[in-house]
């Protein structure tokens, strides 16, 4: 008898105590990757690098990386990168 008494008070402070103190806690979130920069006039991802389909070079914002987006959306001229002309060569 007094080992039913002790085992159904075991099971009692089993599921009083140890179960919602598990139950409570959180699962651990994975980390998504950071989204592809969008274009911001066709809403497309940007490419890292030039390519005959993305040949237009734009940095969103100063300092940002340039990416390359289509040549059909009309890019705003605050965000296109300014081609640097080819140099001389000196003799």
């Amino acid at each position: 008898m007094n080992k039913m008494i002790a085992r159904a008070g075991a099971s009692l402070a089993l599921c009083l105590f140890v179960i919602p103190a598990f139950a409570g806690q959180k699962t651990p979130t994975t980390k998504k990757a950071p989204a592809a920069p969008t274009c911001p006039v066709c809403k497309m991802a940007l490419s890292a690098k030039k390519t005959a389909a993305d040949p237009v070079a734009v940095q969103l914002k100063k300092g940002d990386k340039v990416m390359y987006c289509c040549s059909k959306c009309k890019m705003p001229a605050s965000v296109l990168v300014k081609s640097k002309p080819k140099s001389a060569t000196k003799m």
